[in-house]
């Protein structure tokens, strides 16, 4: 039987894991599953910490005693709880590695490349080969790849890229397309045709992980989701209801961070003709000057001066 089948041991942890539910996550123990799950669950046990801003080392170091033969698999969880922990001065392992040998290390890597790095270019690059080196069944049981590969297309606007990924995923076998990670997929990819019952259905996703399944304490997951309805709400043009989700993210956040204030920019604009926009982009490149709406800001600025520039009355 799949491990990753509905009716498989590791189906509810994948779930979880991938709807950002870390919490859940990290409460299992590892004696709850088969002998031959156990290493996926502790991986998917040290990424949720390690997303939680929490140190993994302890249950890395457990790891390396329990498993001693997955010595590359070890390092590179310690590479990536380091560089959460300490930064990018500590250790060069992904600097140094250019070409990933397996699944873990090329979502790792392709997500240190874009986290910082700050090379998008270079990380879609990065998993492309390694996809490209992938024979068939190796490609239909690793598509955690795909999600990120396609994530990293939609960032840069480039669809068509993403449509051609999407058109891949699609001829891939029913058990490859089963799951949570194919589901978050083709969410993000309906949502960008528009139309409201494309809006509709992405928006069930995660409507329903946070009415069904969520756990209050999961606040960072839960702000995720939760930001990812806000965005659809207003594909939807349903403001009120876009403006409540909002006050959820902002009762959820102790600070304001950068794509909450983003969010705000949107809203304000769309319903308050963006009376409170100055105001809010001065809050935004305080708390994250890199970010990129103040990017686009910036480009369109650049366009308008040069535009007003070369019509100026000399």
């Amino acid at each position: 039987m799949d491990a990753f089948s509905d009716s498989g041991e590791l189906y509810t942890i994948r779930y979880q894991f991938y709807t950002n539910q870390y919490l859940k996550v990290k409460s299992y123990s590892l004696e709850e599953y088969s002998e031959e799950n156990q290493l996926k669950v502790l991986e998917f046990q040290i990424r949720a910490t390690v997303a939680l801003d929490q140190d993994a080392s302890q249950l890395i170091e457990q790891g390396k005693t329990r498993f001693p033969d997955n010595e590359e698999f070890f390092q590179l969880l310690q590479a990536w709880n380091d560089l959460h922990d300490f930064g990018t001065d500590d250790s060069t392992y992904f600097e140094d590695l250019k070409q990933a040998k397996f699944e873990l290390q090329a979502i790792l890597t392709s997500l240190y490349l874009v986290k910082f790095a700050k090379d998008i270019d270079q990380s879609i690059n990065f998993l492309t080969t390694y996809i490209d080196n992938l024979n068939n069944l190796q490609k239909y049981n690793e598509i955690e790849v795909f999600l990120i590969l396609i994530q990293l297309y939609f960032i840069k606007g480039s669809f068509k890229q993403a449509t051609a990924i999407f058109k891949v995923l699609n001829s891939f076998p029913d058990f490859s397309r089963d799951n949570i990670i194919y589901q978050i997929i083709e969410s993000w990819y309906i949502s960008i045709q528009n139309g409201t019952d494309n809006v509709n259905n992405s928006y069930s996703l995660y409507d329903e992980v946070l009415s069904n399944s969520y756990s209050e304490d999961d606040i960072k997951g839960k702000v995720h989701n939760l930001t990812v309805l806000l965005v659809l709400t207003l594909q939807l043009k349903h403001y009120p209801e876009a403006q409540e989700v909002l006050d959820q993210i902002s009762t959820l956040t102790n600070e304001k961070n950068a794509d909450l204030i983003a969010n705000q920019i949107t809203l304000d604009r769309l319903v308050n003709y963006g009376q409170g926009t100055d105001e809010l982009l001065g809050e935004l490149k305080k708390v994250n000057g890199e970010h990129e709406l103040i990017k686009d800001e910036e480009s369109k600025n650049e366009i308008f001066d040069t535009i007003v520039a070369k019509y100026q009355t000399v």
